[in-house]
C-alpha cells in the first residue's frame, strides 16, 4: 500500500466484533438508507469517513495501519457477508442523513454499489452495505473505497447531497429533508425523463468572485443490490444516468454529492483537495483534456492529465501531496445527452509524487472492454494536513 494512505493519529475505541455480527443478525441483509424520521435515537452528529476496503476475502477484519479515516473516532471494521457482499462498520458512527459512495479499487473492470447505511441496533455505530459486481453483472469480491457524510456547514463555496428515495418517480418528486442537503437553502427535486435517466433540480451555484463558474465536483454511487452503474452526465447539466452491466439503461436509486470549492466528504476548509474531469472521449495522439479545481489555487486548474493506454489516465493534482488522503472516481456521459453511457471507471491506485499527488484510473466499457472515457476524478487529504 502506498503512503499516500498512510492516515494515522484518530484515538480508537476498541471493541469486539460480536456486537457488530449481532447487529447483522438482527438487521438480516435490507438495504435500508439512514435517512428515517423513526429512528429512535435522538442524537445525530456530523460524521465523515474514508474507507480503503483492502482485503476482500477476509470474513471480518478491523482496518489498521492508517488506511481508513472515521470523524467519530471510532475503529472500522469490514465484514464480508457473501460474495461481492460487505458490510462497513463505522464505529461510533451513530448518525442519520447523509451520502454515501463506493468504487472499486484495484484495476479490473469491477464497479460497485452501495446497499443501503443504518445505525445498529446494539451499538453506536454506523452500517454501510457495498456490493461489488464482475463486468458480466456477477457478484465478485474486490477491494473497493467507500466514503460517507452528513455534514451541513461550509465555510466556503456550495455544497449538495441528495439520496433518491424512488427509481421510477411520478413527475418532478421534492426529495424529503432527510433525504438531501443544500447550503444554498433551496429544495433539491428531480424526475425521471426516460429509463433510467434523471434530471435533478436545485438552485445555482453562488457567483464567484474571479467572474466565472467553479468547475463542479460532482459523483454519483448506484444505491442498491443490483449490478447497476449510474454517473452524471456531461459537467454540468444536472442529470444521472443509469444502466445494468450490459449498458442497458435502467431504473435506480442512487446517491449524488455535488458542489464547488468542496471535496466528496463536505470539507470546504482545512484539507487539501482536489478534482477534475479528463475528457476520454477526445483522448488522441497519446494527449487528453481536462478541467479542474485546485483548493491550493483556489481557482481553475492545478491538474495535469495523461494517457496510459486506452482506458488507462493518470491525474496529477499539483501541491496536494500529503501523508493521508483518499480518492475517487466516476465515470461520466458524453457530451452530447444523446448518445448513451458507455461503461465505468475504477481506481488503480494513488500516492504521493513529491509536492503533488498522483491517481491512476481504468475505464472500461460495458463487458469490461479498456474504453476511453469521460473521467471524473477527486482527491482530498485526510486528516487536515
Amino acid at each position: 500500500m502506498l503512503g499516500s494512505r498512510e492516515r494515522g493519529g484518530a484515538r480508537r475505541r476498541l471493541r469486539t466484533g460480536a456486537a457488530v455480527v449481532l447487529a447483522a443478525v438482527l438487521l438480516g441483509s435490507a438495504a435500508r438508507v439512514a435517512p428515517a424520521a423513526a429512528d429512535p435515537l435522538p442524537i445525530n452528529p456530523t460524521v465523515t469517513a474514508t474507507v480503503w476496503a483492502h482485503s476482500p476475502t477476509t470474513a471480518e477484519y478491523r482496518i489498521t495501519g492508517g488506511y481508513s479515516a472515521n470523524s467519530a473516532e471510532g475503529d472500522v471494521i469490514v465484514r464480508r457477508t457473501g460474495t461481492g457482499a460487505y458490510t462497513v462498520t463505522l464505529e461510533g458512527g451513530a448518525t442519520t442523513g447523509g451520502v454515501a459512495h463506493a468504487v472499486a479499487y484495484g484495476g479490473g473492470p469491477v464497479h460497485c454499489t452501495i446497499a443501503g447505511w443504518y445505525r445498529s441496533l446494539v451499538a453506536p455505530d454506523l452500517l454501510i452495505q457495498v456490493r461489488c459486481f464482475a463486468a458480466t453483472g456477477a457478484p465478485v469480491d474486490s477491494r473497493f473505497v467507500a466514503t460517507f457524510t452528513n455534514r451541513k456547514q461550509i465555510h466556503q463555496g456550495r455544497l449538495a447531497w441528495f439520496v433518491t428515495d424512488q427509481a421510477a418517480p411520478t413527475g418532478v418528486r421534492t426529495l424529503p429533508a432527510t433525504y438531501r442537503y443544500d447550503s444554498t437553502g433551496g429544495e433539491i427535486r428531480y424526475e425521471r425523463l426516460a429509463t433510467g435517466r434523471y434530471q435533478f433540480h436545485m438552485n445555482p451555484h453562488p457567483p464567484s468572485e474571479y467572474g466565472h463558474p467553479y468547475f463542479p465536483l460532482t459523483h454519483v454511487t448506484a444505491l442498491g443490490t443490483s449490478a447497476v452503474n449510474c454517473q452524471i452526465s456531461w459537467p454540468d447539466h444536472l442529470q444521472v444516468r443509469c444502466a445494468n452491466a450490459a449498458g442497458i439503461p435502467v431504473d435506480a436509486r442512487f446517491t449524488v454529492t455535488y458542489g464547488v470549492r468542496i471535496d466528496l466528504l463536505g470539507h470546504s476548509a482545512g484539507p487539501r483537495f482536489a478534482s477534475g474531469t479528463l475528457y476520454g472521449e477526445y483522448a488522441s495522439g497519446g494527449l487528453i483534456s481536462g478541467d479542474s479545481y485546485n483548493s491550493v489555487l483556489a481557482d481553475y486548474g492545478g491538474a495535469r492529465g495523461t494517457l496510459l493506454g486506452t482506458g488507462r489516465y493518470q491525474m496529477t493534482f499539483q501541491g496536494t501531496g500529503t501523508t493521508y488522503g483518499t480518492a475517487f472516481v466516476n465515470a461520466h456521459a458524453p457530451h452530447f445527452d444523446s448518445q448513451p453511457i458507455r461503461g465505468h471507471c475504477v481506481l488503480a491506485s494513488w500516492f504521493r509524487s513529491g509536492a503533488d499527488t498522483v491517481v491512476l484510473v481504468n475505464c472500461y466499457g460495458w463487458l469490461g472492454v479498456p474504453a476511453n472515457l469521460n473521467a471524473r476524478i477527486s482527491y482530498t487529504t485526510w486528516p487536515f494536513a
